[in-house]
């Protein structure tokens, strides 16, 4: 079984770019082995997914200082470890905090199934729109996701 869990806030334009691809994705005629959930801002949805699922994509708004990359692509367990920090819109509990406890309730291996999608954003204000650079990631989001990650034997698993 795959979740795509999306998180954000719908009334703060760019920041509700996670919420806005899973409602596009559930709008798709997905595999029937695919969960797509509407997390909001609660990010401790991910303690009741971690064991339910063989592999979690999580979308998210991200903030992050890489100039050139619109859509970063890490395992959690790789931003963990990176050097750089990554700051995932507002959420009940920031997602790299629920990561370590994750890691460190469990064990550091299920971090490995959660990847993370994150639509590089510039700023967060309130607005029920997107901007137009962030609807262009978001579709590029999407095809991503359709394309490369729903098939449960994928090999980009092994890659990301």
């Amino acid at each position: 079984m795959i979740c795509v869990v999306g998180f954000g806030n719908l009334l703060l334009g760019d920041d509700g770019v996670g919420i806005r691809i899973i409602q596009r994705l559930k709008m798709m005629n997905l595999p029937n082995y695919v969960d797509v959930i509407d997390a909001g801002a609660c990010g401790a949805i991910l303690f009741s997914l971690i064991e339910k699922y063989d592999k979690i994509i999580v979308v998210d708004a991200v903030r992050s200082n890489h100039e050139i990359e619109r859509i970063i692509l890490m395992k959690a367990s790789e931003i963990m470890k990176a050097n750089e920090r990554y700051y995932f819109s507002g959420h009940d509990l920031n997602l790299l905090d629920i990561f370590s406890m994750i890691e460190s309730i469990y064990s550091d291996n299920l971090l490995d199934k959660i990847c993370i999608i994150g639509v590089k954003i510039q700023k967060i204000e309130e607005s029920l729109e997107l901007s137009e650079k962030i609807m262009k990631s978001m579709e590029k989001t999407v095809n991503l996701i359709t394309t490369n990650f729903l098939n449960e034997g994928d090999e980009i698993w092994k890659n990301h």
